[in-house]
């Protein structure tokens, strides 16, 4: 190949370098949002995570996950953490007595456990391999389980919620975490907002989760002029959380590329 040729090249190289690049930053994950195989057991997550009031026990994600604040792998329940309640619970209905039986059968709950076997779940989020999520330093910060995984605590069956790309994580990391859309997502009304502009304390009536969602007081633009009319049921205050009171992580690669 001669000097020109050589130089010719150049720019294609680069033109399929960047192509590269964006296509790694917005393709999607190993595994694809929307996806949600079947299990061996249908784990209702309605019933054990769903709120009181909505009929489930109110349970916190980490008692199954209970290594999500701990480590960077969310780890899944051993089958004797189900046998601890299912060992009582039996079940209310012939779906439920079915599904239970099967969690025994993998406990070998009738040898006392001595050919137990984990059981076989089939794995949903997946990010590629050169990246290491770590869920301990996104629990820990704050960052609820809903923000990336929906509202699994309403999901008759689990699936990918969000794309994982990198563009989505990127997207967080430059613009910053919302604690109060964080709340929000999860579904919770618990924790009073910390000076949000528009947020009201907690457990204003017509609010949640900091936010007013009936008879919104106007929100106020730059220009001083009110961006919504007053007093409209039903209505959610539009209020963008300032930038400074948004989370953010040092916005390092090798956090989750090492």
């Amino acid at each position: 190949m001669t000097q020109r040729r050589k130089w010719t090249a150049i720019p294609g190289l680069l033109l399929l370098a960047i192509g590269a690049v964006v296509l790694s930053a917005y393709s999607g994950a190993s595994s694809s949002q929307g996806f949600g195989p079947d299990q061996p057991i249908k784990f209702p997550h309605p019933r054990h995570a769903g709120p009181v009031a909505k009929g489930g026990l109110g349970m916190n994600c980490l008692y199954c996950h209970n290594s999500a604040n701990k480590s960077a792998d969310v780890g899944m329940p051993a089958v004797n953490t189900c046998m601890g309640c299912h060992a009582a619970v039996v079940g209310s209905t012939d779906q439920m007595k079915a599904e239970i039986k099967k969690i025994a059968q993998y406990a070998d709950y009738a040898n006392g456990g001595k050919n137990a076997k984990p059981i076989p779940w089939v794995r949903i989020h997946k990010v590629p391999e050169y990246v290491h999520f770590p869920h301990v330093r996104h629990v820990n910060a704050g960052v609820t389980c809903q923000t990336c995984h929906g509202q699994v605590q309403g999901m008759t069956k689990v699936y990918q919620y969000s794309s994982l790309n990198m563009g989505w994580c990127i997207n967080c990391h430059v613009n910053g975490y919302d604690p109060k859309e964080g709340q929000k997502a999860a579904g919770y009304d618990s924790v009073p907002p910390a000076s949000y502009a528009a947020g009201v304390p907690f457990g204003t009536p017509g609010s949640f989760a900091g936010i007013m969602t009936t008879g919104v007081t106007p929100a106020t633009s730059a220009s001083g002029s009110a961006s919504q009319k007053s007093g409209m049921p039903g209505a959610v205050h539009l209020a963008a959380t300032p930038s400074s009171e948004r989370r953010r992580a040092r916005y390092d690669c090798a956090a989750c590329h090492y």
